[in-house]
């Protein structure tokens, strides 16, 4: 090992991020507010953390940055440049790249200030960033030719405007952009200080920052070297790790007899073809899990997910089975020796992941599926509304993949309503089932289910665990145990708000855009209104309680509620509580009205004109079908409430397959929770 400082790892060296690297990922929690009196507050991170060193050390010292492990490579990138040797970084690509991007910052300042850091103008750049011979141009640091990150890099942080086709964006360049950003903006605050010049900062990182250089042994594989170290305490991620693992199985695979010229020849080019493979589906691979940039997938998950596809070895037996069969059990070099393992097997194994990683980013994110794709985008819309369980996504990602997909509409409705009736009408745990879903993600994936098939599997499964008397038994506890909020905290309160609305729609032959439920607004916002609201359920004593004040305070505003809601006025506390916290109080809103709405009488809540000018056409008729439906009653009374739950009670029976009107009358107002209106109505008869 030697100590270096940035200046002498640089010079005369051609620097390249291998193909099996982890893309860029350092970053701050935060982003720098430079109009604010204190810029870096609630800022951390490991690009903070690099500043901070700078920053701190002292004049005639400096400071360990760490470790950079590198391995020479034969195969120059430019034979014109004999003076210079090229190198692969093996570990402290994070850092180094860090620190590169501080050095564009610096030296483009510089330029802006007409400053020249070197003996003379251009020396800067040749030595870090890129040289000029004879209007040849070298880079002196970058990613390997087929990282997509390589050309954002030099457009976007070197700032080289060339003749090239675009660079693909990820969440990996998107993390290059902001650490450009983050130290442009710390280079300005520096300067703010009379005493600081852009030549000392060019100086400080040059000359101040140390880090331990350590090139490899020509015995040593890079390959296993890599896998084994981390970056800052950072350790590699599956999907780094199989990358790197494929490429390594690729150098060892050789014949263990003679081999003619011809023979070799082929060998080498299957090789060269299947590392050709590789870097392309992981390009692919990467951009499709770091599409969405704000969100980008995880390579667990996805890595996860292709296992139980593609193999069909899960078990419960241990924690992260899928690594300990990929790594140990099947991309294995003993099983590379014993001819168990073969160059076709990898070519097949990359590709399918190549391809199911696109299918696995339109299927965590909808928004991705082209115009084309419209019918089988809506049925997973529906799966994402219902709630996309974990154990759902092999076998999505499975129907997915096949030419044939869209005849899979009916079994992904299928799994839409196993999901609703085992999860949320049988409470069932979120882990019911998953072993037979995940073999039946297999059999579709290798074309032994076709969807007539895969439908009946689905919904034998939903018999075998669903139980209809578990939801009656369920809205018992709901409206008599807990917080007693009824059908408030239900699980399943979104999903069948919104499909009872579609379901009116349909029956209204409504197709008005401006009153359709906007399903991601609607759970997101939580759009779900009380009709009779919350405020007018409690007893005085509890109201007061609530606002903290005395009776004699609240008094007034408290019969102000009561009488705007007088129809509730004969029932007590408790059964106004369970009036308001029945399905049919509970009304789903394409506006957020909640806030609007807050305590006011049932007239003002239908059309909210009558408060004013100020909210001319708000209110429930002009708000979702469900509203205006509701706004045609002339007032809201417990016999409302118990009237459009019985409504959406046949609404669901029918949705999901159980008879209504074979159901007790006692089984129906107890599900509502308002089994007291009953024993009234009996009374009121006898």
């Amino acid at each position: 090992m030697d100590l270096k400082t940035v200046h002498a790892i640089f010079t005369n060296r051609i620097l390249r991020i291998p193909s099996y690297q982890r893309g860029y990922s350092w970053s701050n929690d935060a982003p720098v507010k430079l109009s604010a009196e204190n810029p870096l507050k609630n800022v951390k991170g490991q690009l903070k953390d690099l500043w901070d060193d700078l920053l701190n050390i002292q004049e005639e010292s400096w400071h360990y940055t760490g470790l950079l492990t590198m391995v020479e490579v034969k195969a120059k990138e430019y034979d014109w440049l004999p003076n210079h040797t090229q190198f692969a970084i093996v570990d402290g690509q994070q850092r180094i790249t860090s620190i590169l991007i501080l050095l564009a910052v610096i030296i483009e300042e510089a330029k802006k200030q007409e400053i020249t850091l070197g003996v003379r103008e251009g020396d800067v750049e040749f030595q870090y960033l890129y040289i000029n011979k004879d209007g040849l141009k070298a880079y002196v640091f970058g990613y390997d030719k087929d990282n997509p990150s390589d050309k954002f890099f030099r457009k976007h942080i070197l700032n080289l405007n060339e003749i090239e086709d675009d660079s693909e964006e990820s969440v990996y360049t998107e993390n290059l952009l902001k650490a450009k950003i983050f130290f442009r903006a710390m280079v300005i605050i520096y300067l703010r200080t009379e005493s600081n010049s852009i030549s000392a900062l060019f100086e400080k990182v040059t000359t101040q920052l140390k880090l331990n250089e350590y090139v490899l042994p020509e015995e040593l594989d890079e390959h296993v070297v890599f896998e084994t170290m981390n970056n800052r305490g950072k350790p590699l991620s599956q999907l780094e790790r199989l990358k790197n693992r494929l490429l390594y199985l690729n150098d060892k695979f050789e014949l263990d007899v003679p081999l003619s010229e011809e023979a070799s020849k082929i060998l080498a080019a299957r090789k060269e073809q299947l590392s050709d493979s590789i870097n392309k589906a992981w390009i692919t691979i990467y951009k499709s899990l770091g599409q969405n940039k704000h969100h980008p997938l995880s390579d667990e998950d996805f890595i996860k997910n292709h296992w139980i596809v593609y193999f069909d070895e899960y078990s419960r037996a241990e924690a992260n089975v899928y690594a300990s069969f990929l790594f140990d059990a099947y991309f294995s070099l003993q099983n590379v020796y014993e001819k168990k393992l073969t160059i076709g097997d990898i070519e097949k194994y990359i590709k399918s992941l190549q391809t199911c990683s696109v299918w696995w980013n339109k299927l965590n994110y909808p928004s991705y599926f082209s115009k084309g794709e419209t019918t089988i985008k809506e049925a997973l819309i529906g799966i994402h509304q219902v709630g996309l369980k974990a154990s759902f996504k092999p076998l999505l990602l499975a129907i997915l993949v096949r030419e044939d997909r869209n005849q899979f509409v009916e079994s992904i409705r299928s799994l839409e309503k196993y999901s609703f009736k085992l999860f949320d009408l049988s409470n069932k745990r979120g882990n019911t089932g998953d072993s037979k879903i995940y073999s039946l993600a297999h059999a579709v994936y290798t074309n032994r289910k076709d969807s007539s098939q895969t439908k009946v599997e689905i919904e034998l499964y939903t018999s075998w665990y669903y139980e209809f008397n578990i939801f009656i038994n369920q809205s018992y506890e709901m409206f008599e145990l807990g917080h007693k909020d009824g059908f408030y905290r239900w699980s399943g309160r979104f999903y069948l708000l919104y499909r009872y609305d579609l379901y009116l729609r349909e029956e209204n032959k409504s197709s008005a855009q401006s009153t359709e439920i906007n399903w991601r607004d609607f759970n997101k916002n939580n759009s779900i209104e009380h009709i009779l609201p919350q405020s007018a359920i409690p007893s005085i004593e509890a109201y007061a309680r609530i606002k903290e004040k005395s009776i004699e305070e609240v008094r007034v505003a408290y019969n102000k509620i009561q009488n705007d809601w007088s129809s509730f006025n004969s029932c007590s506390p408790p059964e106004r509580k369970k009036l308001a916290n029945s399905i049919g109080n509970l009304l789903a809103i394409s506006k957020s009205d909640n806030s609007s709405f807050k305590n006011d009488k049932f007239q003002f809540k239908v059309d909210q004109s009558n408060k004013g000018e100020d909210y001319l056409n708000r209110g429930y008729k002009y708000d979702s079908m469900s509203a205006m439906m509701v706004a045609n009653n002339e007032d809201w009374t417990p016999e409302s409430i118990l009237n459009r739950g019985l409504d959406i009670l046949k609404f669901l029976c029918g949705y999901i397959g159980e008879d209504f009107d074979n159901m007790e009358e006692l089984t129906k107002y107890k599900v509502l929770g308002l089994e007291f209106m009953l024993e009234k109505k009996l009374i009121e008869e006898s």
